[in-house]
């Protein structure tokens, strides 16, 4: 049986919680309900009040959970359109989702950095992390419930309002989704992941995905700057690249070549934003970048880059670097006991090889 009557159960229930009976109900002949149930749910406290109605009334109401002794439960109709059943102990037992195995499980299978919050203002939507394809460019992803086409809408109006990056809401289905909360995403360059078209399971009932992260996350691509662009670019530094994993190896004094982890390129001061509007020639950073190559990554006061701006330059040029490399701390450190400026990362010059 398809894991598709999952999607459609937590479609409509928000608060994917419920009594056993209504869970083994729904999903009680999907083959792969047992795995799941085992990683997925967990039981709660207290015992369910009511339980989904398994007659064939039209009324369609939840039944009222009626314990006269242990052995004697009933599930009563309010409208006594039918006489009750019976139910057994574990019937009643409140099971709900448990939540950040089943977040965690879908960051993974989504290739998601996995870093999960509340959304405040937005019930029964999460924050679950971020698709990072490389260093600096950063797309926030969140899980949300919903019962109504109207609470979707919303939740989507204040996502756009709250965050002005491209980012991804996830969903059980494509149910709620109206085309108002589509033409919002849109705008947004937004995306949105039905788990019912692009998540399933395997075999030991853990979530994986029916592609790529690369194809579904495809849209982000054009949000980062291509590399042929003409002016300054960004480096692709893959996710969790610090600057000791970084090489810049001059090839000429107009170009370098770079390295870091998979990713590597050849770029020349223009793209890295060190160019002079006036002239077109190198700025006094790109020099100094030169500078360190030559001494091969370290500059004191006695150099003969050095000079009474070094400490402006200095700032200048790591301010570059980040910018290109879309890392956050400071590529160039000051060693106090040695009195000199050291890069965090492997430079060299032309006339050695990397």
């Amino acid at each position: 049986m398809s894991n598709h009557l999952l999607w459609q159960y937590l479609d409509k229930l928000p608060a994917q919680s419920a009594a056993w009976c209504d869970w083994n109900s729904a999903l009680g002949q999907w083959n792969t309900f047992p795995e799941f149930q085992k990683r997925y749910l967990q039981l709660n406290k207290g015992k369910a009040m009511a339980v989904n109605c398994k007659s064939n009334c039209c009324m369609s109401c939840p039944r009222k959970v009626v314990e006269h002794a242990s052995d004697d439960i009933v599930a009563v109709c309010p409208e006594q359109e039918d006489r009750p059943y019976p139910l057994n102990p574990q019937d009643i037992l409140v099971h709900s989702l448990r939540r950040g195995t089943f977040h965690r499980d879908l960051c993974s299978a989504l290739k998601i950095t996995h870093r999960e919050s509340k959304e405040p203002d937005c019930r029964h939507t999460w924050r679950i992390g971020e698709y990072v394809p490389e260093a600096g460019s950063v797309f926030p992803a969140f899980i949300t419930f919903q019962q109504e086409p109207g609470e979707l809408t919303e939740v989507t109006l204040n996502l756009c309002m709250s965050y002005e990056k491209p980012f991804t809401v996830i969903a059980p289905t494509r149910r709620l989704l109206t085309p108002r909360a589509e033409q919002l995403l849109e705008k947004r360059n937004a995306l949105f992941i039905a788990m019912s078209d692009e998540v399933t399971f395997s075999d030991k009932g853990i979530l994986q995905v029916k592609r790529p992260a690369t194809e579904l996350f495809a849209r982000f691509q054009k949000e980062i700057p291509k590399q042929d662009s003409g002016g300054m670019v960004h480096f692709p530094t893959p996710a969790g690249i610090s600057w000791e994993a970084v090489t810049i190896h001059f090839v000429d004094g107009h170009t370098v070549s770079i390295r870091a982890g998979e990713a590597h390129g050849r770029y020349n001061y223009t793209q890295l934003g060190m160019v002079n509007k006036k002239n077109s020639e190198p700025t006094a950073q790109w020099k100094l970048l030169l500078g360190f190559a030559d001494a091969q990554g370290s500059i004191d006061w006695k150099s003969s880059v050095a000079s009474n701006n070094l400490k402006a330059q200095k700032r200048s040029l790591s301010k570059r670097l980040r910018n290109f490399f879309r890392l956050e701390n400071d590529p160039i450190e000051w060693i106090k006991t040695e009195k000199c400026y050291r890069c965090r990362f492997r430079i060299l010059p032309d006339n050695i090889d990397a």
